[in-house]
């Protein structure tokens, strides 16, 4: 069961990662993100509150143009609909990453190192390699 779990866990966050990293170094297309939905605010307090926000990207050559995704990291209160921030896209299904580019690829990160390790761990307890050893008596 940890086998399955950690595997497809991990798999999942490295398809989040993949984009994070690569916002993060640079690579994909900048624009700007309409903000055009809030999703919601954290438990903090302003000035550390930070609120989600759903919204379209259209990058500076007018060649991509992404609509009701979510900008990663979210955004202080008092930002309203309609208002703009620099972003950028780098291929993720569902994110837009604001600019400048920040280190927004820790945290999915993290999530693949821990599935990952519950991957690794589901190994170890199974055992594979004492299988072999028991065919061959």
């Amino acid at each position: 069961m940890l086998v399955v779990f950690g595997g497809f866990g991990a798999v999942a966050a490295a398809s989040l990662l993949i984009p994070a990293w690569r916002a993060a170094h640079g690579d994909g297309h900048t624009g700007t993100f309409t903000l055009t939905e809030p999703n919601g605010c954290d438990r903090y307090q302003p000035p550390q509150q930070r609120c989600g926000w759903f919204g379209d990207f259209v990058s500076d050559d007018g060649l991509v143009v992404q609509r009701h995704k979510e900008l990663s990291g979210g955004l202080p209160p008092g930002a309203a609909v309609g208002e703009t921030v620099a972003a950028r896209d780098s291929g993720s299904r569902t994110v837009i990453y604001p600019l400048p580019d920040a280190p927004t690829w820790k945290e999915p990160a993290g999530y693949t190192a821990v599935f990952t390790g519950i991957l690794l761990l589901g190994v170890v307890l199974l055992r594979p390699w004492r299988w072999a050893r028991r065919k061959r008596d």
